[in-house]
């Protein structure tokens, strides 16, 4: 099934109001990826660089509680900014927190400031006029244009409830490349399908997109089965042993961050 066809099925069923459609239709841009850009490159044991900085992202955003819409948008911004200019890691943070704080001040009302960085001793870890090239930088990048059309978009659109789970699911698919990769649209059919809606009959590619989410699901919880037989192994050592692990496990945490970021 076509894209175009699995568009007029889904006006057909009423899952769309045509003005609803034409309007996120008009507003979706084809992604850009470089996928030259070093920051993309990922195997089967390591993410790339790319899906480190926006696992970092909503990290920050957590502290904030805003609507996903803004993630979406700040996801859109990094990737459209990577797609047009070449950026050394030490400033790759900035690229991040400026992405987050344009979207902030685009979608949310009650920010309006520049969201900035600073270390454990309260100093900034950019100057003033760093961030404020690096807006301009992104704007450009953009071509002035920020209404733009995203995953949760068209969920909406085909009234389904962007819940705490439907939440989850769109982040999970921002910090992983291989599978942001397809069209918005593509996303919210995959999500649909996923979520076992019995609505529509999905093309091919939507099922094979649903089904690498799926993959990636469960491999992530693999990952943190792991994690937590591993440290549950661990309650029974001494207290002050304990310490010292923990201790020395944040150390090697934080410098890992420092050298994949």
């Amino acid at each position: 099934m076509s894209f175009a066809v699995q568009l007029f099925f889904l006006i057909c069923t009423a899952m769309f109001s045509f003005a609803e459609l034409r309007d996120l239709i008009t507003r979706d841009k084809p992604k850009t990826f470089n996928k030259h850009n070093p920051y993309y490159s990922y195997d089967s044991v390591s993410p790339s660089r790319r899906d480190i900085l926006i696992q970092w992202i909503i990290a920050q955003s957590s502290q904030f509680q805003q609507q996903i819409k803004t993630l979406e948008l700040a996801v859109l911004i990094i990737d459209t900014y990577l797609n047009y200019f070449n950026i050394s890691q030490e400033y790759l943070q900035l690229l991040g927190i400026s992405a987050y704080s344009i979207a902030s001040k685009f979608y949310e009302t009650e920010i309006s400031y520049q969201i900035k960085l600073y270390d454990q001793e309260g100093q900034p870890l950019y100057k003033d006029e760093e961030y404020n090239e690096m807006e301009e930088q992104i704007v450009k990048a953009m071509g002035y244009q920020l209404n733009l059309t995203t995953s949760s978009d068209y969920l909406s659109a085909m009234n389904v409830e962007i819940d705490e789970k439907v939440q989850n699911l769109l982040m999970f698919i921002l910090i992983d490349y291989e599978i942001y990769q397809y069209s918005h649209f593509e996303l919210a059919l995959a999500i649909l399908h996923y979520l076992n809606d019995a609505r529509l009959v999905f093309s091919k590619k939507i099922l094979i997109v649903s089904q690498l989410i799926h993959k990636k699901l469960i491999k992530a919880q693999e990952i943190s089965c792991d994690k937590y037989e591993e440290d549950t192994k661990s309650v029974g050592r001494s207290p002050s042993v304990q310490k010292r692990i923990s201790k020395k496990r944040d150390f090697k945490r934080q410098r890992l961050i420092k050298q994949q970021i």
